[in-house]
Order: structure tokens, then C-alpha cells, then sequence
């Protein structure tokens, strides 16, 4: 089957293995194709020979779309692991069966940015947007890509562009948030984390950022009260406890100094 393209060859096997059509059947209309050098999809000759009727199409498609869907449900449990090539390789399984899925584009781009692989998992967010312009999750990690390329300014416009669609969207504040982190604009980060919690009361990395902002600006009382709180919302976030420590030092050596 050389002759045909990856979809139709898909369409072939499925038909074949779950005896909609014979192997008889589909070569005989594949050599009609072949000499009539027709650019027709194979389907169309099966059809013309009543060997595809509707009712046979409709169970092969629905076939078809059981089989991309148990691709895709277990690419989100690997991803779910973070077995992340593994989940990559069923991704672009169901996107061989479907170019337009725009949720395998949109987690496989995850699953890409959880190996650091920011360029490739670009394309893959470039995608989403190509069919879905309104797509304010795509938009946000697309923006989270660019921040992890050091690329500020075009993260900064996509979290705006994630915010404008969906302006209830945590996670587009506090990663604007980081970027502005990034760039030491210090107050505008604190107003986006700010923003971020208000929307999510149990943002763990939102306090935990914010906290750290806190302490950069020597606001430590402020910084101890975020820490805590993101301790309360994530009991094993290790890196909280050990700014918790450092953080209370510093306060209590300033409150000393002050003192004297």
C-alpha cells in the first residue's frame, strides 16, 4: 500500500483486522487507483464498488476514533508519571491519525517543556494557536516556553494575550509574574502573584514566589507569612523550609541591630 497516504493505510488495517473489508477487496480498488493514476482517495473507488457502504464507514470511523482516543487517555496517564517520552511517542500517534487534534499538540508541547526541549514544544503550541486562536491555555505555555528561553518580552506578551481570554486564569498571572521576576520589576510581580493567589487561594508556588520577592525587597515579615502559608498548602515543599530558616535569621539579626 505504497501508493496511499499514512491515513489511508490506517483506514485499510482497521478495516481489514475488524473484517469490514477483505484484503481481496481493498487490492482490487487499489490497483484500480494505481492504473488510472488517480489522485481520488482510495475510499471513493471502495465505495463506487459497493464495498464501503455508509453503515460499514460509520463503524470503521467510530474504530478509528476509539483507538486514537485510548492512545491519547494513556499518553496523559505517562504524562500524569511525567514518563514523558513515552507520553511524546502516543502523542504523535494520534496526531499521525489526527493532524487537527489540538489537545495532543497542546500536551505533548507540555510534555516537551517537562524535558526542557522549549523549541520543539513551541512548534507544538504554534499549532494549537494555527487552529485555535482563542486557545488562552496554549497562549500560557507557550509564554511559559519563552520565559524558559529567557525570551521576557514575547512571554510577557503571550500571558497578556492568555489573561485577555481567560482573565480568571491563575496560572497566566503568576507565570507573568515570573517573568517580571526575571526582568527585577519586583512590584509588578508582586501584584501579579498577588493576583494570582486571590484567584487561587492554594497557589503553593504563588506564595512561594511572592515570599521570595518579599525577601529581596526585606519585607521578611511579609516573606514569612507567604512561606508559611505555602508550607500549609505543601507540607514536603523543601526549598520553603530552608528560605523559612534563612529569612528568620535575617529578621531576627535586624530586629537586633535595630535594638541596639
Amino acid at each position: 500500500m505504497s501508493d496511499i497516504s499514512p491515513e489511508e493505510k490506517l483506514f485499510c488495517k482497521l478495516a481489514i483486522k475488524y473484517g469490514i473489508l477483505s484484503r481481496i477487496e481493498v487490492k482490487e480498488c487499489l490497483k484500480r487507483k494505481k492504473r488510472e493514476l488517480s489522485s481520488k482517495p482510495l475510499s471513493v473507488f471502495l465505495i463506487e464498488k459497493g464495498y464501503l457502504t455508509d453503515e460499514k464507514l460509520d463503524v470503521i470511523i467510530s474504530i478509528h476514533e476509539k483507538n486514537v482516543q485510548a492512545f491519547f487517555d494513556r499518553a496523559n496517564q505517562y504524562q500524569s508519571d511525567k514518563d514523558f517520552e513515552k507520553a511524546i511517542s502516543d502523542y504523535t500517534r494520534v496526531l499521525k491519525s489526527n493532524p487537527y487534534h489540538t489537545d495532543a499538540y497542546l500536551s505533548r508541547g507540555n510534555a516537551l517543556v517537562g524535558l526542557q526541549r522549549y523549541e520543539e514544544a513551541l512548534v507544538d503550541f504554534n499549532k494549537v494557536l494555527e487552529y485555535d486562536p482563542d486557545n488562552a491555555i496554549a497562549y500560557a505555555n507557550r509564554g511559559i516556553a519563552y520565559n524558559s528561553l529567557n525570551n521576557l518580552e514575547q512571554a510577557l506578551e503571550d500571558f497578556k494575550a492568555a489573561i485577555e481570554l481567560k482573565p480568571d486564569y491563575a496560572k497566566a498571572y503568576y507565570f507573568r509574574g515570573v517573568a517580571h521576576h526575571f526582568q527585577k520589576d519586583y512590584q509588578q510581580a508582586l501584584k501579579d502573584y498577588t493576583t494570582a493567589i486571590q484567584l487561587d487561594k492554594k497557589f503553593a508556588d504563588a506564595y512561594n514566589n511572592r515570599g521570595v520577592v518579599y525577601s529581596l525587597l526585606k519585607q521578611y515579615d511579609e516573606a514569612i507569612d507567604d512561606w508559611e502559608n505555602a508550607l500549609k498548602m505543601d507540607p514536603s515543599f523543601t526549598s520553603v523550609k530552608l528560605n523559612l530558616q534563612v529569612v528568620k535569621r535575617r529578621r531576627d539579626m535586624l530586629k537586633e541591630k535595630q535594638g541596639k
